[in-house]
Parts: structure tokens; sequence; C-alpha cells
């Protein structure tokens, strides 16, 4: 039995047991230890994370980020057919890893988030179902609608000095204490391309990198691409026109992981990744 399979049965079997507050730590475990355990093994099964483009557009302007600049990815929304598709072709290997409704946008700005999140629970009663946000537009009303659909928890990312009052008194709440909402501050100085908005001085070669064997990102166009791909230089296939699984086991995406867990990176935008600008 090969070992995400081996990793993946026994993650199961401790699921079948556990209360249903441990479950979303389980996940997490599960998830955390599977990257560690299986990068570079050549016989991977599946991604441990997928991220969903629900909504493009963002209510901040980060300098840093590529939604900032000349009107970012505009205002669009995945189709609910799209997303309900890639959720169904995960279903059909019940999915345990982790998904999150967002590629460099703010899925808060999506009405349809919790009934979103409701058919992903739905269909993937074994993942973990992490929402990343900037929080600003988190109050209790929503957050509750959310858990109601089955969310795990929320991660989110502090970009002023305060938080909201409205989210201040979510943290000093319970809700932090039983792991439902992580706060992750950006403190110090971290160098850091993202997206690849800022054109590298020149090409840097990449030592390792698990975006695309364990993480991959679908676009509100359907289009597969790597987490870090934001201007889509490089579509693995769309879902659209494919399932998903198809995509990630076609022979040309099989091949690309293997040289990556090798050490080689031999599509541009790997030579280019804002990863080698860190």
């Amino acid at each position: 039995m090969r070992l995400p399979l081996v990793l993946n049965s026994f993650y199961r079997l401790m699921a079948q047991n556990m209360p249903e507050s441990i479950k979303p730590t389980l996940r997490g475990w599960y998830n955390s230890v599977n990257k560690v355990l299986t990068y570079g093994y050549k016989n991977r099964d599946i991604f441990t994370a997928l991220d969903f483009e629900i909504n493009s557009q963002c209510n901040l302007k980060c300098s840093y980020c590529p939604t900032s600049f000349n009107g970012g990815r505009g205002v669009n929304y995945m189709p609910e057919e799209v997303f309900k598709k890639a959720i169904d072709d995960l279903a059909t290997i019940n999915y345990t890893g982790r998904i999150s409704p967002h590629f460099f946008g703010e899925p808060l700005l999506d009405q349809r988030l919790p009934e979103l999140m409701a058919y992903a629970r739905k269909k993937l009663p074994n993942a973990e179902i992490i929402i990343h946000t900037n929080g600003l537009l988190l109050d209790k009303e929503l957050y509750d609608r959310c858990m109601q659909a089955g969310v795990s928890g929320f991660l989110v990312t502090k970009h002023t000095k305060n938080l909201p009052k409205k989210l201040t008194s979510m943290v000093d709440s319970d809700y932090i204490k039983h792991g439902e909402i992580k706060i992750r501050s950006l403190d110090g100085l971290t160098l850091f391309n993202r997206g690849g908005t800022v054109k590298p001085k020149k090409e840097r070669k990449m030592k390792h990198c698990h975006y695309v064997s364990d993480e991959i990102s679908i676009t509100y166009t359907g289009e597969v691409v790597c987490t870090n791909d934001y201007h889509i230089t490089h579509s693995f296939g769309n879902v659209k026109e494919q399932s998903l699984l198809e995509i990630w086991h076609s022979e040309d995406f099989r091949r690309l992981r293997k040289e990556v867990r090798q050490g080689k990176f031999t599509l541009p935008m790997c030579r280019k990744c804002a990863l080698n600008e860190t």
C-alpha cells in the first residue's frame, strides 16, 4: 500500500470515534503530517490543499499584493456550477485535505460564502474547510452562519496595528480558545514577491517547492494553476472541460510534479517564481 493511502486510512480510523469538536484539529494534524512525510514521495495520490477563487476582488489595497495594481483581477465571481463540479470531483475520492475559498481576494465579500461552504461540507464531510480573510468584514452573524455551514475555522491575517472592535470582542471570547479563529500577524520584516508583482532582477535557482505537489488553486474561470501564479502564466487545465482529477493525473502534470520533487524546474513560471526572491 502506498504511503499516502496508509496515512489516509489511519486518519479515517482515528476520525470514526472522535468527538465532532476534535475533528477539525485532527484534520489539521493529518494535513500537516501528510505534507511533511510525503514531500517528494513519487506516488502521491492527491494534493493536500486546494484554493478556490470564488471571487477576485479585495477590500484592501496592500502595497505588496497584486490585487492592488492595475485594478487587480477586477470584480468577478466563480460560477456556482464550476465550484460544485470541482467539489463533486473531490467527493468521489472522499477528499480529506484542506479547501479554502480564496486566491489573493477576500472571500467575505462574496455573499454566497456560507451556502458554498455548506455544499462543500455536505459533499466532503472529512475535509478541513479554512477561510483565509483579513477579518474586516467578519462579525458574529457571518461567523455563526459559516460555522453552521460546516467551516472548520478562520485564519485572520492582521494587516493593521489593531483589530476591528467587532473582531476584537470575538477574539477575546471563547472562539479563539477553541481554535475556530486564528490570528496571523505580519510582524517583522519579511521580503516576499507576492504573486510575482515585482519583476526579479535575475533568475535564481529554485531549491525546493511544495506548491504544485501539495497545493493548487482554481481561478474563477476554472483554470487549475499554481497557488502562487496570480497572473495565470501557466494553466494545467480547466475544470469546466475536464474533471479536476483528470487534470491532476494528466501525464504532463504528473511529469511536472516529478521534476519539481527532483529539484528540476523547467517551466518559465518556476524559474521566475516569487519564492526565489525571499
